[in-house]
């Protein structure tokens, strides 16, 4: 393995839940962001091939990147991400690589950093200025280059997805509707649809004409237990307003009502979603 890979090193930390693959991270500047400096994480899986630029990997991006494969990292708990991808990889699934942008200390402009550009139907709460648009753009424009550049990626949209939950799953979600020809796949687990009203969000939706553009897969998750259940409502209905418009196999969802809105529920089912996303019709 290379101690560099460009502007990304490697991570050496101990301790580490890291148990497959290895680790890259950088800091960067967010030109739109409050707190610019962010740590950018790069995780490849374990057969990937230093020496070999012929074999090449999907690439899918993700919000709250500290969360991803090590609970050191995390203040919450990880998503287990390397030991899904091996278990994955030994069930003859590809390999992909994950890069992960580390989310801001500050909660609110977490919420103002990963909500999409609309007004909020809430008063007292939510995001006041909400700019995932620049968000997804960062990813597009700078990130996704950058890292196309570096690493031994595949990179139409078709193998490169984008992943992330609760504030994350909102951006991840609407990322996949903004730039149908970047992200052709969206992971969108416990997405926080439930700050607009039901009527406020099918308007939203109807903007993108869904139905005539080339959309990829989306996978949705909610759980249903304490704090979760206020996303579980929104989620089912936009589940069944996507399954209408977009072409049939491209939408998938699972609802497990016994599970809480923390990263323990979310690498429960991260699994089902990369396998979704990587299988082959």
């Amino acid at each position: 393995m290379l101690e560099h890979i460009g502007i990304f090193k490697r991570y050496k930390k101990v301790p580490s839940a890291l148990k497959y693959g290895y680790y890259y991270y950088a800091k960067m500047k967010l030109p739109f962001a409050k707190s610019k400096d962010r740590f950018v994480r790069v995780w490849l899986p374990e057969d990937y091939d230093f020496d070999n630029q012929d074999k090449r990997f999907p690439v899918i991006y993700f919000s709250d990147g500290q969360n991803l494969v090590d609970k050191y990292l995390s203040a919450y708990g990880e998503w287990e991400l390397d030991q899904s991808a091996h278990n994955l990889l030994k069930q003859g699934y590809q390999s992909f690589i994950a890069v992960g942008i580390d989310c801001p200390k500050d909660p609110m402009e977490r919420m103002n950093e990963l909500n999409p550009p609309y007004p909020v139907d809430f008063k007292k709460e939510g995001p006041k200025h909400p700019y995932a648009n620049k968000y997804v753009e960062f990813i597009k424009d700078e990130l996704k280059p950058l890292i196309d550049s570096l690493f031994y990626t595949l990179r139409d949209k078709d193998n490169t997805g984008i992943g992330g939950s609760s504030m994350g799953g909102i951006m991840s979600f609407y990322a996949y509707l903004k730039e149908p020809e970047t992200f052709g796949f969206s992971l969108s687990f416990s997405p926080a649809f439930f700050f607009y009203k039901e009527k406020h969000w099918y308007q939203i939706l109807d903007e993108f004409d869904i139905e005539n553009k080339d959309y990829g897969k989306i996978f949705l998750y909610s759980g249903g237990l304490e704090f979760e259940e206020i996303f579980l409502y929104p989620t089912v209905y936009t589940y069944n307003y996507l399954k209408k418009r977009l072409k049939p196999g491209n939408v998938e969802m699972i609802v497990d009502t016994r599970q809480k809105h923390n990263e323990k529920a979310w690498s429960k089912y991260l699994k089902d979603a990369l396998k979704f996303w990587l299988k082959k019709e």
